[in-house]
């Protein structure tokens, strides 16, 4: 028998430098990776006994689906040694499980280790006692042969240390191997109810100060193991969709690469076929799909021949050439960029599905020659029959399209249709580029239909310079995104951000897998494990290190607004037309800790269907997804579908943000503009905000609400006169008429204390008047050092309405608790644009891009991507085939 020898480590061993101070080399936490190597287990199997659930994907939640998360492990962004966070353990919520621990790696890419190295990690114990000041320790190889020790002076006091494990002092089963230390895993006595463990900084470091991290890595590191895991995430992807998925054509997909059960995977893209000949050609999934199938599995030029029966390809085909035969009018090709069809991933759906349709046809045989119908009608074909096509005109003999008459009389092949898109394409990205990218912003559902047909565009459009555009843009997208994105929690405003306040959205599923997290091969991510694209080195750091970026501005020209064209041109009854040079200014304050957001709009602004639908405003928390404040509309009665939701995101704001400091006002009014087929309508709603239930403390002072999560503080302030002391005040010293204020009235109104409740669950302040003003003010500790401290300054900040001519109008003022704060004028009263002390804010920025570390001065389409002593330059100046909108 093998006898083991326990060796005590202390504290003492632990306390030399690591070559994070030696090198300067930042080692960088991961979101989508840290919490998925913790694990807890019963004292007959290992912490990774989950493992297979810790590793689906999406990990967060994403249009509506849960996934796994390790029970009793969470990240704390306010308390760690190294990085963005720490992983906190909490034993309670785990039941006391035997064992706890963490994992090395989650994919079986394993270090290069010999006896010179130790397993380091900082520790910090609260609620603990002197009862858990031994814990014992055991690793495990891949094969299961374990190596074990003690450590010694876990009752940390909380108290942050650092312990060491010296492999060669391990006690060590016959045939350990080094090189598959896979598990760490500690057992000691059960903590008492409330204990709490954080871990931050775990790594092998050797002797001459080599460091392999295992949570906090450099960049390199984790470049390297993203390039040499890609192949198992994506395979562990598939596998699971071949085995489950929500249709049959994606189960159909993974089947066809992974060359696994191809007779069923065909049958399956055959039933599909003959289901959606004519079913839906608006359909987001359908077309794009069928084209990819083509292009990876086709027999005549798939990536992976052979894997198409003759009989499914042959029905492909046919199915891709009905499904984007009349979409795909040349002369709809030739129009501008900025008209949008429907909706904005529609649209490209359509466009992007018409360039990659062309290219097959034309280089098919029995395609290559034929004619398309090229109506010439306009935009939005198949987007509905209903409406009106102009006098004599059966729109039962419609394929949908417009009133336009642009057919020029001649006659056009795919290639002909292939050359005009391609054009366009590229186009398309550069004018995105240079103004400001999507309406439908940050959309938490419509962002990944976007990307799907972006991708499929850069994949499969067999020209290499749009290839290297949309490459360009793809890593300026994520470049912007996370500016504002912290920890996978999108910030920054959002469009068509439709019934959600919080949790995670679209971008952070996609993301994930770009970052080394577990690949997803369902419904709306399958294709992006074969496309190719990696993220850059600079957008990886700067995702990973919300430390090193510190506070900042982020400033950025959104699109969207309309045109103002009356009456519409003709063709584009089904179209939004877009004039580019919008004056909306996207803003946001960002900090490791949280963002406050905002799109302000000029008074004059035309709106657009798209522009105004499911707008988001307000602030996000690291710490937790649902910990936000949000402004929303909370209906009063059904809507035209007669359903009555408890809030919404259908309403439109005033806003003005300088820094930590947003102030928020329903909208008197404003202009819109819309195509023939979209509902003008409205729904009687109250004002309100939501604050949900995540929050640690909820405490209501001097007018404000105050809320804290970790370190992150909020203050929610309802602004509203105290109409009931005025109208005593009237009566004492007489003065004015019922509907003017006097000529020797006091300037300002005093305010009221509460002029708000809540709704019964508690998530949401309703304001008292609807079109009351609200201040939403944020800070953390780094900035104010308690809460306390924060929620004292809030109340001494200067705030006033001063009154206009007709009482119950007024002028905000508000100066925030910043030193050296400019004074912020909102007028509450109408559509005036808002002050920072004399100085009208300018709604069109001269920069398209703006914050320290991405830069483009508007219209110039050349972009700076810098941080961490990096620089990427992305160059999207080509001229445009002619300026529309001039």
């Amino acid at each position: 028998m093998h006898h083991k020898r326990i060796v005590t480590l202390t504290l003492g061993a632990a306390a030399c430098a690591t070559s994070l101070t030696a090198t300067g080399t930042e080692h960088l936490d991961n979101y989508t990776e840290a919490a998925r190597l913790f694990g807890v287990a019963p004292a007959t199997q290992h912490i990774d006994n989950d493992l297979s659930k810790r590793l689906k994907a999406p990990y967060y939640f994403v249009a509506g689906h849960k996934s796994y998360k390790t029970p009793g492990f969470s990240y704390d962004f306010a308390d760690k040694q190294n990085g963005d966070f720490s992983v906190t353990y909490t034993p309670g919520a785990s039941k006391n499980a035997d064992k706890f621990g963490f994992m090395t790696n989650l994919w079986g890419h394993y270090a290069d280790l010999d006896t010179s190295y130790s397993l380091k990690f900082d520790l910090k114990t609260e609620g603990t006692s002197d009862a858990h000041n031994n814990w014992q320790v055991q690793l495990v190889d891949a094969d299961g042969k374990s190596a074990v020790g003690t450590l010694t002076g876990t009752h940390t006091q909380g108290t942050w240390k650092t312990f060491s494990l010296r492999l060669s002092d391990l006690e060590q089963e016959a045939g350990f191997d080094l090189d598959t230390i896979k598990l760490c895993e500690f057992q000691t006595e059960n903590f008492p109810k409330g204990a709490l463990l954080k871990f931050d900084f775990a790594r092998f470091e050797s002797d001459n100060g080599t460091v392999v991290g295992i949570t906090d890595k450099t960049i390199e590191q984790r470049i390297a193991e993203q390039q040499a895991t890609q192949a198992v995430r994506v395979q562990k992807a598939f596998e699971a969709a071949a085995k489950k998925a929500h249709e049959p054509i994606i189960t159909a997909f993974a089947m066809l690469h992974l060359n696994q059960d191809l007779t069923k995977a065909n049958q399956f893209i055959r039933e599909d076929c003959v289901e959606m000949l004519h079913e839906d050609p608006w359909s987001l999934l359908t077309t794009p799909m069928y084209c990819r199938l083509y292009f990876l599995f086709s027999n005549r030029c798939g990536e992976y021949q052979g894997r198409l029966e003759p009989e499914t390809e042959k029905l492909l085909l046919e199915t891709i050439w009905e499904r984007t035969k009349h979409k795909n009018d040349i002369h709809w090709a030739r129009q501008s960029t900025w008209y949008l069809d429907g909706s904005e991933n529609h649209d490209l759906n359509a466009k992007a599905c018409n360039l990659v349709s062309s290219r097959i046809f034309m280089n098919e045989p029995d395609y290559k020659d034929r004619a398309y119908p090229d109506y010439g009608f306009g935009g939005g074909y198949h987007y509905g029959r209903a409406g009106y096509y102009g006098k004599g005109v059966d729109a039962s003999t419609r394929e949908g399209g417009g009133r336009a008459n642009l057919n020029d009389g001649k006659t056009y092949n795919a290639e002909d249709h292939y050359n005009e898109w391609l054009s366009f394409m590229k186009e398309y990205f550069r004018e995105r580029a240079k103004h400001g990218f999507f309406v439908e912003n940050s959309s938490s559902t419509y962002a990944k239909h976007t990307m799907n047909m972006i991708d499929l565009a850069y994949a499969y459009s067999g020209d290499d310079e749009l290839h290297q555009i949309i490459d360009d843009f793809m890593t300026l997208y994520w470049a912007d995104y996370v500016q504002t994105g912290i920890a996978g929690i999108s910030g920054g405003p959002k469009t068509r951000h439709h019934k959600k306040v919080g949790g995670y959205d679209a971008n952070t599923g996609m993301l994930t897998s770009l970052l080394g997290g577990p690949a997803d091969a369902g419904i709306w991510n399958y294709w992006s494990n074969v496309n190719g694209y990696e993220l850059p080195k600079i957008v990886q750091m700067m995702a990973l290190d919300r430390k090193g970026m510190g506070n900042f501005v982020y400033q950025s020209r959104g699109i969207g607004e309309s045109e103002p064209a009356q009456p519409r041109p003709l063709g584009t009854e089904r179209t939004l037309i877009i004039n580019p040079d919008s004056k909306f200014l996207k803003y946001s304050y960002v900090t490791p800790s949280y963002t406050l957001n905002t799109q302000m709009d000029h008074p004059w602004a035309l709106q657009s269907h798209l522009s105004k639908a499911g707008r988001w405003h307000g602030m996000t928390v690291a710490q937790d997804a649902n910990a936000r404040i949000v402004p929303v509309y909370l209906p009063a009665e059904p809507d035209f579908r007669g359903k009555k939701a408890a809030f919404s995101l259908e309403g439109m704001f005033k806003t003005f943000q300088h820094n930590n400091t947003l102030i928020v006002q329903r909208s008197r009014s404003f202009s819109e503009v819309n195509p023939d087929w979209y509902p003008l309508y409205k729904q009687r709603s109250d004002q309100g905000v939501y604050i949900g239930d995540a929050w640690d403390e909820q405490i209501e002072q001097g007018g404000w609400v105050f809320l804290r999560r970790g370190d992150v503080y909020g203050g929610v302030r309802v602004v509203l006169w105290d109409a009931a002391f005025e109208a005593e005040k009237k009566k004492k010293n007489g003065g004015t008429q019922a509907h003017f204020h006097g000529a020797h009235d006091e300037p300002t109104v005093k305010l009221h204390d509460k002029p708000y409740s809540y709704t019964d669950d508690r998530k949401f302040i309703v304001l008292q008047d609807r079109l009351a003003p609200v201040i939403i003010q944020a800070g953390d500790q780094q900035q104010y050092g308690s809460f306390e401290a924060f929620m004292a300054a809030t109340q001494q900040a200067p705030i006033a309405l001063h009154k206009t001519v007709v009482p119950t109008f007024n002028i905000l003022t508000f100066t925030p608790p910043q030193e050296n704060a400019p004074e912020m004028v909102f007028n509450a009263a109408n559509n005036e644009i808002p002050m920072l002390n004399n100085d009208y804010i300018n709604y069109e920025h001269p920069m398209t891009f703006d914050s320290p570390y991405l830069k483009s001065e508007y219209e110039s389409g050349k972009i700076q991507i810098q941080y961490g002593g990096e620089t990427l330059d992305l160059d999207f100046s080509g001229k445009p085939r002619w300026a529309f909108w001039k």
